[in-house]
């Protein structure tokens, strides 16, 4: 049964969300017990509205945890609590403006050589295995380098992607004790990992408050950085490889094939689907009532698309140029399955808009360029995507390919 607010909601600061023409209803869901969010143009204005708070791990520790859980693992639950995805304006702001700048435009075009550099590394380790198989030595080994060289971390991406890993089984099924235990070990490790961590530098360590929150944001984009890139990379080389006039155009280094291809890929392919908000107060929302408290699942994935956005915080890429309408089809041949969106959520919107888009979508285009360089025959073996039961995002456990000509 779809709960009940109270007879006198609490006054909206500003006015909600409206339910303008052939825009669909919120709709609550009894398997998830929370509201679900399907329509982008709806879905954009949840993302940018006050009304509807970030804090989705201190509400969902209530939910899902007991007294008696929440108690033992205090440490690790105030340590997500810290993660500046959890805050809202004006601490969100504050605590991400620091991290925005390290992650400037022009500090990701400089990373390229780099990137290039692990790419091939990469790419040599995939030939030396068999199977071939993208996703260990490739996906995660590009994702968990590249993040290791910016953080200042000197640990394999083995390491990384375990610990990643750890805590989006915890953030996915906060009720299991097993889930906190290993989460709490993973919290303890990546905190002494991150003492002496380059980043950190700079950033406030003299109290230890500071300590503490400047540990948990670096741990935040350490996590942010891995699973879901490396779901990128991969769904990227599948997408590729499994479409020949797609890997023709790479191939032939077709002026921007790659960076529509990528795009595409965002939309046909999203590494995550969906953003879990709170609603700050009781109040009347697009037609149908909320509780404070409420959860509420965002789709990043909608089927209408976008066009009464205002503004969009990163239409064109300022380190690949690659543009959201490239998910709509350009003249390089490169459309993504049900595009036609003018602009996609993917990477969310208004304050929260994903710091690292720009550095995932230049490893996902230097892995394709350098791919088609060396291994221009590659193709999809039989059977080629193995995809993992991931609750957190949406990623391939394997991709084995074949590498005729292989150099």
């Amino acid at each position: 049964m779809v709960p009940t607010a109270p007879t006198a909601p609490t006054a909206a600061p500003v006015p909600p969300p409206s339910l303008a023409d052939g825009v669909r209803a919120p709709e609550w869901d009894e398997g998830l017990d929370c509201w679900v969010v399907a329509d982008p143009r709806l879905a954009q204005q949840v993302l940018n509205h006050p009304g509807f708070a970030s804090g989705t791990f201190e509400r969902s520790f209530q939910l899902y945890m007991t007294d008696a859980a929440r108690a033992e693992y205090r440490e690790l639950t105030e340590f997500l609590r810290l993660w500046f995805v959890q805050a809202d304006a004006p601490e969100h702001m504050a605590l991400r403006r620091p991290v925005q700048r390290m992650l400037s435009a022009s500090y990701v075009r400089s990373l390229a050589p780099r990137i290039e550099e692990i790419t091939d590394e990469c790419l040599d380790d995939l030939a030396a295995g068999r199977p071939y198989d993208v996703m260990p030595p490739v996906a995660d080994g590009i994702s968990g380098k590249v993040m290791a060289h910016v953080v200042g971390l000197d640990l394999p991406p083995v390491v990384l992607h375990r610990w990643s890993r750890t805590l989006s089984l915890f953030i996915g099924a906060m009720y299991r004790r097993d889930h906190a235990l290993a989460a709490h070990q993973v919290m303890v490790e990546m905190s002494e990992a991150l003492a002496g961590a380059r980043a950190l530098e700079g950033f406030p360590v003299d109290t230890e408050e500071d300590r503490a929150r400047t540990t948990a944001t670096w741990a935040m984009c350490l996590f942010g950085g891995l699973e879901t890139t490396a779901s990128l990379l991969g769904s990227t080389v599948l997408t590729a490889l499994g479409d020949r006039a797609l890997w023709d155009a790479v191939c032939r280094e077709v002026p921007g094939a790659v960076e529509d291809l990528v795009e595409s890929v965002l939309v046909s392919r999203p590494p995550l689907r969906h953003l879990g908000r709170v609603a700050a107060y009781d109040q009347e929302f697009a037609g149908v009532r909320l509780s404070e408290g409420d959860l509420v699942l965002v789709s990043l994935t909608g089927e209408n698309p976008l066009n009464d956005a205002e503004e969009a915080p990163a239409a064109v890429c300022p380190v690949t140029g690659a543009s959201a309408a490239a998910a709509a089809g350009t003249d390089t041949g490169v459309k993504a399955a049900g595009g036609g969106s003018e602009r996609h959520l993917i990477f969310g919107h208004g304050p929260h808009y994903c710091v690292g888009a720009p550095l995932a979508r230049l490893e996902a285009a230097i892995l394709l360029r350098r791919l088609a360089r060396r291994f221009p025959h590659a193709r999809l073996a039989e059977e080629a995507a193995v995809w993992g039961p991931n609750l957190s995002y949406v990623g391939l456990d394997h991709l084995y390919v074949e590498l005729a000509g292989d150099a």
